[in-house]
């Protein structure tokens, strides 16, 4: 089993807090069991704060006693601006690139700056086995996350071009979050595409997880409530000509009902019953096609409401499209979050209304 995993040193940077400048070595090796952070490791605790304290850019030394370790980092403007480099452009730097922005912030020379950023020291900045890039440590890792999503929504590959808007718009990883397919055998990238391999070695938490999702029932029942709310207005349409067409109906056979009245009158001139009843019929047959056109109209009428809201629906995601650009270049991820909320609104009101159109086509 393959995942992204801390570096010696990295792991006993995470068990200090901020603030903390100095732990009991008892302390750092419990937090270190606490945490889980060693899990993946064949050392102990001691092992490897014992490994870490002998590297020659540990972040930890020996303090007044062996039973205190200390941090050896010591504040200076370069390892600021390097933390406000990685929280500003919110992804992780190779030493040349963090190096090479700073250069142009400051007035040190390269050799100036390689020298002193020293960012093993640092406790703000971590990083993981076969990767070189330095990432911060309060970031959080997404792999399980996106796993999770592409197996329970049975995504088995993704084009590498859209990685960057799955993750933030269908994935859901919130910022500060970091997606290392590299370093994880679940996920295996060729050429363009990502693809998650699905394992059999599943763990009892992740079919948990799968239980609590909503199963395919509950998947159609939610479509059909987001229907429900979407065409509001046929319903009550065809509920109208529904009612409206029985009572016209029944008019219909009280005025058939009451012409015997009148017959006495009629019987004089018309010989035989049967005329009579031939024109009842004939009158209820010629009143029933009136009835039906209005249905058929009602009917009508609301099938064209409801392609002029899809297609309004339509336009205004073309829209949200140009502003969703605008606000990229403006590095405005909040207002995108929003606009891709009602993206998500207006596909399930139009997927709402293009089932109420194909129901009243099949009837």
């Amino acid at each position: 089993m393959k995942r992204p995993t801390y570096t010696l040193s990295s792991i006993v940077k995470k068990v200090f807090r901020s603030g903390e400048r100095s732990l009991p070595r008892e302390e750092i090796c419990a937090r270190l069991n606490e945490t889980g952070l060693i899990s993946l490791l064949d050392m102990d605790a001691e092992a490897l704060l014992a490994k870490v304290l002998q590297m020659e850019q540990s972040p930890v030394r020996i303090g007044r006693t062996e039973a205190i370790v200390e941090v050896t980092y010591q504040p200076h403007q370069l390892f600021d601006l390097a933390y406000r480099f990685l929280r500003d452009t919110q992804s992780p730097k190779t030493l040349e690139q963090i190096v090479a922005e700073l250069r142009r912030q400051t007035q040190f020379g390269w050799n100036q700056i390689m020298r002193m950023l020293q960012l093993e020291r640092d406790l703000r900045f971590v990083q993981y086995q076969g990767d070189v890039r330095w990432f911060l440590a309060d970031w959080t890792l997404a792999n399980d996350q996106v796993y999770q999503f592409c197996r329970k929504n049975g995504i088995a590959q993704i084009s590498v071009r859209s990685l960057t808007h799955f993750l933030e718009l269908e994935a859901e990883v919130p910022q500060g979050s970091v997606f290392l397919s590299a370093l994880d055998d679940r996920f295996r990238t060729d050429e363009e595409t990502l693809h998650i391999i699905v394992r059999e070695d599943i763990t009892d938490s992740e079919e948990d997880d799968a239980d609590a999702e909503p199963d395919g029932e509950q998947v159609e029942w939610e479509l059909e409530k987001a229907s429900a709310e979407a065409a509001p207005t046929t319903a009550q349409i065809e509920q109208q000509s529904v009612n409206q067409a029985p009572s016209e109906q029944s008019e219909v056979r009280e005025e058939i009902a009451a012409s015997p009245a009148k017959a006495p009158d009629e019987q004089q001139e018309a010989p035989p019953t049967r005329q009579h009843e031939q024109h009842e019929q004939l009158q209820f047959e010629e009143e029933l096609p009136m009835n039906a056109v209005q249905t058929q109209s009602a009917y009508q009428e609301a099938k064209e409401m409801l392609r002029l809201a899809l297609d309004r629906l339509q336009v205004r995601n073309q829209e949200m499209a140009q502003e969703v650009v605008a606000h990229f270049q403006k590095s405005n991820m909040q207002a995108i979050e929003v606009l891709m909320k009602e993206k998500h609104k207006n596909e399930q009101l139009a997927l709402g209304i293009e089932q109420v159109l194909k129901a009243n086509d099949q009837q």
